[in-house]
Order: C-alpha cells, then structure tokens, then sequence
C-alpha cells in the first residue's frame, strides 16, 4: 500500500524553518574565538536533517544544496579549518536562500530557484577555497584556516560575540557558544542559561502539533461556555439561594469548574517569549555588522508566556525598537572608547509578568536621548512642544508620525516611520509604550501588554440606558467630583481637579453621542485613566462592577467602529462594547481642541 507523503509536507516545512532558525543562531556563536566542537556538530545535524526531510519529498535543490552544508561541516568538525567571520556570513545567507526557496515551495512553485543554485555554488566553492588539512593535535601549534584565502564578508567590521542560547534544533540538542563570566552583567541582564541544559530540557516534553484552527475553535467554544454560566448564575442564583442550598452549592461547583476550564485552554494559546526573541540575534548581528558597530544581545525571561496572537503582532514592534537601539543608542566603537565604555554595546530584552500584564524591556547602553536635540527637531516639525515639558512628555514626541532626528535617511531608519509604528502596534494590542533614558548612559523602552487578547479584566460602566466596558488595566482610580470639582473653561476642554492635579475631562455620553433623555441623571462617577503617561478622567453615570469577560471581535462582521476595541456577552444576555480607551481619550481630546477654537 502506497503512503501519502502530502500530508507530512506541512510537518517537514516547520521543522525545516525551526532547523534553519537554530543554524542562524549557532552560526552567530562561531566566531566568538573559542572552540566548541559540539556547535559544529549540531550546525551538521541540523543540515543533515534538512536534506534527508528534501530528499524524502523530491526537494532536489533544498537537498544538493544543506548536501554542500552538511559537507562543509563535517570537515570543519573533523578539524580540518576553523569557521571564521566569513563563514558567518556564509551561513546566514544560506540561510535567507533557503527560507525564501522554502516560502516557495510551500506556495506550490517546484521550479528551478536561481538563489538555490547561488547558495549551493558559494559553498562548495567556500568549501573548495582552501587545503583541507589533517586535525591538529590538542597540544599543536594552532593550524591557518583553510578559509584565509577566501576574502572576508565582513571587511573592516569585527563580529558580535556570541547571542546567548537562543539555539536550539528540532531533534538533537544544539547548544549555542558558552555562557559569559558569571561577572558579566548589564543592569538586570544577566548571563542566560546554558543552551545545552535547556536544550535537553525541551527534548524531554512531549508534545503534539494541533492546528491553531482547533485551539481557536475550543477557545470559542469555552468563551461561550462562560458566558452561558454567567447568565444561569444571573439567572437561578437569586431563586436558589432562597429555595434549594443544594442548587446553590451546584452553581458554585459549576462556576469554579468552568473558570478553571478556561484558564487550562486559555493556557493552551500561551507561547513562551522565546520564540519572539529567537528571531533577535540574527537581526542584531545584520544591523550592527551594516553600521560598523560592536553589539552583543542580551534576553532575559525566555520562559514568560504571552497568547499566541499577540507573540505573532509582537514581532514588528520590537524590531523597530531593536533598530533605532542599535542606530540611535549604541555609538561606534571609537567613540564609545572616548566616553570610557567598552567598545561593544549591550542591547538587552526582558520579559516579565506583572499583574494581568506582560511586561517587555528593551534597553541599550548608548549615548541615550538628547532632549535638546528632540525639542528643536519637533519646533522644524511644527509639533507642540515647549521648555517646560517633563522629560516623558519630551520623550513621547519621538513616537509622533514623521519624526526623526537621523540626519540621513538609510536602508536602517531616517524616514520616521519606526516609532510612530510601534505605537500605533502596540496600542492596537490594548497596550502601551512609555520610554525612560539618561544621556550618555541609555535608553529603555517600556512595553505593556495584556496576556491575552481572548479575556480582559474590565469595569462595567453604565451611561443612560446602556453599558459599556473599561479595560481594568487602563484605571487608576473611581471618585466622584464635587460640584466645585469640574471647571470649564472658554476655549478649552472642561478639566477636573483630582487631589492637586487637573485632569482633562472625557464625558462618554459624548463620546458614544448618547440621545439627550428626560428624567433625572445620576450623581457622575469619575474613572481616572493612564495612557501614554498621560492622566484623564473619563465620566460616567455609574460603575456597576469589574467582571473577567470573554473578549468577541467585531471586524469579522462589521467593519472597525473608532473607540471599540472589541464587545462581550454580559450575565444577563446583553451585549457591550468593550472601550479603546487610547483611542476614546485622543480623539476626544482632538474634539474638543478644534471646537473650542472653532
């Protein structure tokens, strides 16, 4: 009986990616000057495995080619040359043809890939380019590598040590270079795990490949399972507290079971950060390899969880943030020796958890940020500014669209387009960004995100007749103002004064144009909210409660309505509209700027 091989392409392709993943990684550890057998064994397992998986399945480019790999690391294992820059940069452009010559074959193109064929002629040829010569005895004079005559990649530029142990393949262990001193370390940033360790860790939890169709479709299922026990509980709870004990301790039993229900599926979307910093490494050699500096990557919190969507929208962020770190925060090593620093650069990324949040820190020890120079460039830009904003309030002017302080545009940044990205990204996530730096020491830049995007902490809120939703994470603090409390003033927005402090005033009733009604308003109920580091107050009729909700998105069925991140099924079968308080409060606040200078 013949065996259909189609349905195992899908599982090769992910290998294969996670394979050529790990060998950027452990490429990047090459060249740290020491030598480490095992790197090179597991950069020729990892090879090994790729062209058996193409060879299985008729990929004859894919296999001739990781073929030249396999070979050019087996004589580099066996002792016959020693990998340098060069064979850094080798390797990771192999790794670019491969990937692309993957993204092909996946869309159904088997035809014949030029980019192929140039990887597989650079290494047989880089292979070919010296004598390979018999392993030298341990205690030997240390052998030329037989890849002198080859002309360096990297001309003029000295490369990154090793990334840390972000290296790992699919069926063997592939530890990356060792671990730096337990002295070396850059404020919280401390030397990572051993790669071998961790390896071996993972090899030993077994796991299954399940479509993330069916995750969502269980996520979907038990969100309405929440929801129906929400509306029973409403519903019986009442009657049974007064008639049956038995029913109300059923409805306990029920509720506490559907909750921890939901948290073990809810848990199955959660993906460790590893697999967001993973692809840094490779990206922070590159950059830094194009601008002749010296960087080295430190990551921290590889183990901390985020949902699965939000690890895939997280990627594009950072990357701008990682950038700009690189380009505007870490100076070239000559000028980083006048300032009495070591010629290489820290780059480091935590992750931590905090409350219902992740918690991601990108921090470099450049030069830091130039307040003078960001408030001149913001006055050429007609952007408001003036001397006696805080250094927050200056800071955040980097994230405005258009500006930026390169004074040449480049292939790396100059256009203005990173920051104001990542903002907007990282907003659209129900998140936020804040950044902290002292000149001459560096930056760090502070993301927040919520853990989930399927299920939020929220404020239930009520505005005349109907009901609406606070994300928890945005409130500081409820009060209700005094009747002296809320000033108004011609021309501006209404303010109110919050302990000292006089906070810009959001009605919501205006915010959703809610139909002026007869009969008599409640006292107004005040919820200070923080976005962007800015305080407002948001009011309200009335605060009914906080309820953990089952997040329904709407653009599946409607198109994006501004303000609504989102609705949600309360207890009692109705619908509520989950706030984008970011967006509520900007645009509120554009509102009512223009109307009171109209």
């Amino acid at each position: 009986m013949a065996i259909d091989l189609n349905r195992f392409i899908a599982t090769f392709f992910d290998e294969a990616q996670e394979h050529l993943e790990s060998i950027e990684d452990m490429a990047m550890a090459l060249d740290s000057g020491r030598e480490d057998p095992e790197l090179l064994n597991s950069i020729f397992r990892a090879a090994h495995s790729i062209k058996g998986g193409s060879g299985t399945f008729g990929f004859t480019q894919l296999a001739e080619a990781t073929h030249e790999m396999e070979t050019l690391f087996d004589a580099l294992r066996k002792g016959r040359g020693r990998a340098d820059a060069s064979t850094v940069r080798l390797l990771l452009d192999a790794c670019d043809a491969f990937k692309a010559h993957l993204g092909r074959l996946k869309a159904g193109d088997k035809g014949i890939d030029p980019a192929m064929e140039a990887a597989r002629s650079a290494l047989a040829g880089y292979r070919a380019g010296g004598t390979l010569q018999a392993p030298v005895p341990a205690n030997g004079p240390q052998e030329e590598s037989f890849f002198a005559a080859q002309e360096p990649a990297l001309e003029g530029t000295a490369a990154p040590k090793a990334a840390g142990s972000e290296a790992y393949g699919l069926f063997e262990p592939a530890p990356a270079a060792p671990a730096a001193p337990a002295s070396e370390k850059f404020g919280f940033f401390e030397a990572l795990p051993n790669a071998a360790e961790a390896a071996r860790a993972r090899a030993e939890q077994s796991s299954i490949r399940v479509s993330t169709e069916k995750i969502d479709r269980i996520v979907n299922l038990v969100g309405e399972l929440v929801i129906a026990q929400a509306m029973m509980q409403q519903s019986v709870g009442s009657l049974a507290a007064e008639r049956d004990e038995s029913l109300t301790h059923s409805l306990a039993t029920l509720d506490r079971n559907t909750r921890d229900l939901q948290q073990a599926v809810m848990s199955i979307r959660m993906m460790p950060m590893e697999f967001v910093f993973s692809r840094f490494p490779r990206l922070v050699y590159d950059v830094s390899t194009r601008l002749g500096k010296k960087v080295h990557l430190r990551t921290q919190g590889h183990e901390t969880e985020l949902d699965k969507e939000l690890i895939e929208l997280l990627v594009d962020p950072l990357t701008h943030v990682v950038r700009n770190a690189i380009d505007h925060g870490i100076e070239p090593p000559e000028e980083r020796k006048r300032a009495g620093k070591p010629e290489t650069g820290t780059v480091g990324m935590r992750a931590t958890h905090r409350g219902g949040s992740v918690i991601i820190e990108v921090s470099d020890d450049g030069r830091g940020l130039d307040r003078d120079r960001i408030l001149a460039k913001a006055r050429e830009l007609a952007l408001p500014c003036d001397e006696s904003m805080t250094d927050e309030q200056v800071w955040a002017i980097i994230f405005e669209a258009g500006f930026t302080t390169a004074k040449q545009v480049t292939d790396v940044s100059g256009r203005g387009v990173g920051m104001d990205v990542v903002r907007r990204n990282i907003n659209s996530l129900g998140g936020n960004v804040s950044i902290a730096s002292v000149k001459g020491e560096g930056t760090t830049i502070t993301i927040q995100l919520p853990l989930t995007l399927a299920v939020l902490d929220g404020m239930i809120v009520s505005v005349g007749e109907e009901q609406y939703i606070v994300p928890i994470e945005f409130v500081a603090e409820a009060f209700k103002p005094g009747p002296n409390d809320i000033r108004t003033i011609v021309g501006q927005p209404s303010l109110v004064a919050v302990r000292g402090e006089q906070l810009p005033l959001v009605r919501l009733e205006d915010v959703v144009e809610l139909p002026a009604g007869g009969g008599e308003r409640p006292q107004p109920l005040c919820l200070v909210v923080e976005v962007d580091n800015r305080r407002a107050a948001l009011l309200v009729d009335s605060l009914i409660g906080q309820q953990q909700l089952v997040v329904k998105s709407l653009d599946t069925n409607l198109h994006g309505v501004g303000g609504v991140a989102g609705a949600t099924i309360l207890g009692d079968g109705r619908v509520a509209l989950i706030l984008d308080v970011t967006a509520v409060t900007r645009s509120y606040a554009a509102r009512m700027t223009a109307k009171a200078a109209a």
